[in-house]
C-alpha cells in the first residue's frame, strides 16, 4: 500500500469539477400545433438570470435527425482516397454525441410492464446511429443492465432484462463497479494496440471508435462510483443521487443528453431537497433533460392538480412527525438526530417527477396506460434543439440557485428549456451540494469560526485492503443553535449542517462527507429536548500516511459556525495483534429492521453504539460500558488475551481484570463489550488502560472517564 505523502501525477482525478464560467442552455421551441419551430432568430429571445438579461454568445439550431440520416446514408459506404484519416482521439475527449440512458426506478409488477412498453416504443422509434442508449437499473444503488451502445438488440434484452423481475435483494455496487472498471482497462489495451500497430484509415476509424468507448465506459464507472460515494456520505438511498452522478459524470461529453426515468414516483423530504435542486443543478449544467415516465400507468385519481394542496399539507405533518420518531430521550446527553428517512414516509412523489423532469427542460409523461405519445414527443426534441450559451453577469459564484428563464418575441409557440442552475465556484472540486460552500469557505480560513462547541473524534479501527478503517463522530450542543417557530403551533424548527473533509499533506480531499438536517421539535417539550446533543457519524477508510481532518458545523438560520482541525496520522503496515480505539459507550440503539449492512464497525448485528465523543461522564449508580474490537490474523482461531487496568489521577491503579475474550470470526476481528459498575469510585477522573497479547506481539489503549456526584 502506497503511502500518499507522494503526490500523484494528475490531482484532477482526485476531486469532482464544477464549472460556471459559461452557461449552456438548450432550448426546445414548439408552435401551437406541437410541431418544432426551426427558423427561430437569435433576435427572438432573451435569456434572464435571476430577473437580470444575460448576452446570449451563441446561438444555433441543431438538427440532429439530420445528422443521424446522414450517418445512415454513409453507412457501407468504403472510405475513399481523398477522405482524410480520423485522427486517434485521446481517451476522455469530448466528441458530440446523443446519449440517451434508460433509469429503471424500482416498480411493482403492472409498473414493469408500463416501463417496458415505454422503453420498447422508444427503440422503435428512434433508431438512428448517432443516437447511444445506456440502461440503468436503481435498487439500493446503481446498476449498469447495458453500456451505451447503437446496437438495438442488445439495448432491448437489457430492457426485458431490467422489467422482467423484481429486485429484492442489495444491489452490490461494488461487483458492479469492479466489472465496469475492468471494461475500461481493457478497451485502454485494445486502443493502445490499435494506435501503435494500425496505419492508415482503417486503424484510424478503429482508434476513433476505441476512443469513444473508453469516453463512455467511463463515464459509467464514475456514475457508479460517485452515487456509491453520494449515498456514503449522506446515509440516504434515494434514487436522485443515482439521477446527479449520472447527469455529473456526463457533463464532458458535448452533444444531446437524455434521462429516460421510469417511476412510481420520488421522495423528497426536508432532508434531501438539496439532492433533488443539486441533481437539477448537475443535469442542467451538464445538458442533461429528463424524461419522466410515472410507470403507474393510468390512476383512478380525477383531479391530481386540485388534491395536490391537500396531499402536499399530510406530506408535511408525516415528515415532522417522522423527523420527531428520529429522536428519542434518555438522558440529557442522549440524543441524536436521525441519519435517515423511514421508507413509509409518504409524500407527492409525482409532483417531484414532474419538478425534476421540467425543471430540466424535459417533461412529465403520466396518467396514461398508453405513454408512445409522450415517448414520441421526446424523441422529437432529441432531433431538433437550440443551444444557447452565456456568460453569467454575476460573478459572485456563491452557491446560490440562479433562476433562467427566456422569453421568445415570437406568438403562438412555447419554449422548453431549463429551471436554473447552482453557483458554484469555478475549480471548486470538493463542493456537491450548496450547503457545502459555506463550510468549505470556514474550513480554508486562516481564522475558522468557534462560534459554539464543536466536539469531534476519529475512532481508528482495524486494517482492510483499502486502509485503516475510522469511523468520525461529530456532536455538538442542541441549545447551541437558533429555534424559530414554525407555521404549525405546536413545532419549533432548526436547520444545521455538517461536513467532514480528510486532506492528505499535500491539501488533495482523501474523504469528503456531509449531511444537511432540518428540524422539528414539539414546543412544549423544546427546553427538555434541547439538553441533547446533534450527533453525526461517518465510517471510512484511509491508505498510510499523514493527513488533516477538518469538520465544521453551520447553523443554517442564525449563520453561526464552528470548525475543527486536527492531525490524522495513519500507519503503513498492519501490526500482527491490534486493537481499535476504547470507546466509553453513551448508549446502544437498535438498527430499524430492513436497514441496508454497514461497513461501520459501531454496528455490531441489530444494534448500533454511540460512544461519547469527549470525556464520558457517569453517576456512581450506573454502569460504565465499553467497546473495543480486538484484530488477530484472519483465520486465527485463538483470541489474544486481555488486561483491563483503571487508574486514578496520579497513575494509581485501583482495579485490574482480565476478562476472556471470544474466538475470532474467519476475518480475526473480536467486537467486544465490557461493562462494570461505578458504584465504587469516588467522583474523579479515570483513565481505562486495555492490553492483549498473542505470543510475542502486544497492543494496548488507553481512554478515560470522570465519575461526578458522592457514590450512591
Amino acid at each position: 500500500m502506497s503511502a500518499p505523502d507522494e503526490a500523484p501525477p494528475d490531482l484532477t482525478r482526485q476531486v469532482f469539477r464544477a464549472d460556471t464560467e459559461v452557461v449552456l442552455l438548450d432550448v426546445v421551441v414548439r408552435d401551437k400545433k406541437g410541431r418544432t419551430v426551426r427558423d427561430l432568430r437569435p433576435d427572438e429571445l432573451e435569456v434572464y438570470e435571476d430577473g437580470v438579461r444575460q448576452e446570449v454568445g451563441r446561438f444555433r439550431f441543431l438538427d440532429s435527425r439530420s445528422i443521424g440520416e446522414a450517418l445512415e446514408d454513409a453507412q457501407g459506404q468504403p472510405p475513399t482516397k481523398e477522405a482524410p484519416v480520423p485522427e486517434p482521439p485521446r481517451p476522455g475527449e469530448s466528441r458530440h454525441l446523443n446519449l440517451v440512458t434508460l433509469l429503471f426506478d424500482q416498480l411493482g409488477p403492472d409498473s414493469r410492464q408500463v416501463a417496458r412498453r415505454a422503453a420498447l416504443s422508444f427503440l422503435e422509434l428512434e433508431d438512428r446511429p448517432d443516437v447511444y442508449v445506456s440502461v440503468f437499473q436503481v435498487a439500493e444503488s446503481l446498476r449498469l443492465v447495458r453500456q451505451f451502445t447503437t446496437e438495438r438488440e442488445d439495448v432491448r434484452e437489457a430492457v426485458l432484462e431490467a422489467t422482467g423481475k423484481v429486485n429484492t435483494q442489495y444491489t452490490e455496487a461494488v461487483q458492479d463497479l469492479a466489472e465496469a472498471t475492468a471494461r475500461v482497462n481493457a478497451l485502454r489495451d485494445q486502443f493502445e494496440q490499435v494506435t501503435q500497430s494500425t496505419q492508415g484509415a482503417g486503424g484510424g476509424a478503429a482508434a476513433a471508435e476505441l476512443g469513444r468507448e473508453i469516453d463512455l465506459a467511463n463515464m459509467v464507472v464514475n456514475a457508479l462510483r460517485m452515487t456509491d460515494t453520494l449515498q456514503r456520505e449522506q446515509q440516504g438511498h434515494s434514487v436522485l443521487f443515482a439521477i446527479l452522478a449520472l447527469a455529473r459524470q456526463q457533463q464532458g461529453l458535448a452533444g444531446r443528453k437524455t434521462i429516460l426515468f421510469f417511476s412510481e414516483g420520488v421522495q423528497s423530504p426536508p432532508n434531501l431537497e438539496h439532492v433533488l435542486l443539486s441533481a437539477i443543478s448537475e443535469a442542467n449544467r451538464a445538458n442533461v433533460s429528463v424524461y419522466a415516465v410515472d410507470a403507474r400507468g393510468l390512476t383512478t385519481t380525477s383531479n391530481v392538480a386540485a388534491a395536490r394542496e391537500t396531499l402536499q399539507q399530510a406530506a408535511a405533518t408525516s415528515m415532522r412527525q417522522q423527523m420527531l420518531r428520529g429522536f428519542r430521550l434518555f438522558t440529557r446527553e442522549e440524543m441524536q438526530i436521525a441519519d435517515t428517512v423511514d421508507s413509509s414516509l409518504r409524500m407527492d412523489t409525482i409532483a417531484t417527477l414532474e419538478q425534476l423532469a421540467e425543471s430540466t427542460g424535459g417533461m412529465l409523461i403520466t396518467n396514461t396506460n398508453d405513454v408512445r405519445g409522450g415517448i414520441a414527443r421526446a424523441v422529437g426534441d432529441l432531433r431538433g434543439y437550440y443551444e444557447v450559451a452565456y456568460s453569467p453577469s454575476n460573478r459572485d459564484f456563491d452557491g446560490r440557485f440562479r433562476k433562467v428563464s427566456l422569453a421568445v418575441k415570437r406568438s403562438g409557440v412555447s419554449v422548453q428549456t431549463r429551471s436554473g442552475y447552482f453557483a458554484m465556484p469555478p475549480g471548486e472540486g470538493t463542493a456537491t451540494f450548496p450547503y457545502e460552500v459555506e463550510l468549505l469557505k470556514a474550513m480554508r480560513s486562516s481564522e475558522p469560526p468557534v462560534d459554539f462547541p464543536l466536539r469531534t473524534r476519529a475512532f481508528h479501527f482495524g486494517y482492510e485492503p483499502t486502509g485503516q478503517r475510522y469511523t468520525l463522530v461529530l456532536e455538538f450542543p442542541l441549545d447551541s443553535i437558533r429555534f424559530e417557530k414554525d407555521e404549525d403551533p405546536t413545532l419549533e424548527r432548526a436547520h444545521f449542517s455538517f461536513m467532514g473533509v480528510v486532506r492528505s499533506s499535500w491539501g488533495s480531499v482523501a474523504q469528503k462527507f456531509s449531511h444537511d438536517s432540518p428540524l422539528w421539535l414539539p414546543r412544549n417539550r423544546l427546553e427538555a429536548l434541547r439538553q441533547g446533543n446533534a450527533v453525526f457519524m461517518r465510517s471510512f477508510t484511509l491508505p498510510g500516511g499523514h493527513y488533516r481532518l477538518e469538520t465544521a458545523a453551520l447553523d443554517q438560520q442564525s449563520g453561526r459556525m464552528t470548525v475543527d482541525r486536527g492531525p490524522l496520522d495513519v500507519s503503513e503496515e498492519p501490526p500482527a495483534v491490534s486493537l481499535s480505539s476504547l470507546a466509553v459507550v453513551k448508549r446502544t440503539e437498535r438498527v430499524p429492521a430492513g436497514a441496508l449492512a454497514s461497513d461501520d464497525p459501531f454496528r455490531v448485528s441489530d444494534a448500533r453504539i454511540v460512544p461519547w465523543v469527549g470525556e464520558a461522564e457517569v453517576v456512581p449508580g450506573q454502569d460504565v460500558g465499553l467497546f473495543f474490537v480486538a484484530y488477530v490474523a484472519p483465520g486465527s482461531s485463538r483470541a489474544p488475551s486481555l488486561l483491563l487496568e483503571f487508574l486514578r489521577e496520579g497513575g494509581v491503579v485501583v482495579g485490574r481484570a482480565a476478562p476472556a475474550l471470544p474466538a475470532p470470526d474467519p476475518q480475526g476481528r473480536i467486537p467486544y463489550v465490557v461493562r462494570f459498575p461505578a458504584a465504587s469510585f469516588k467522583p474523579g477522573r479515570y483513565e481505562v488502560r486495555a492490553e492483549v497479547r498473542s505470543g510475542d506481539h502486544r497492543a494496548d489503549e488507553r481512554c478515560s472517564f470522570r465519575v461526578v456526584g458522592p457514590p450512591s
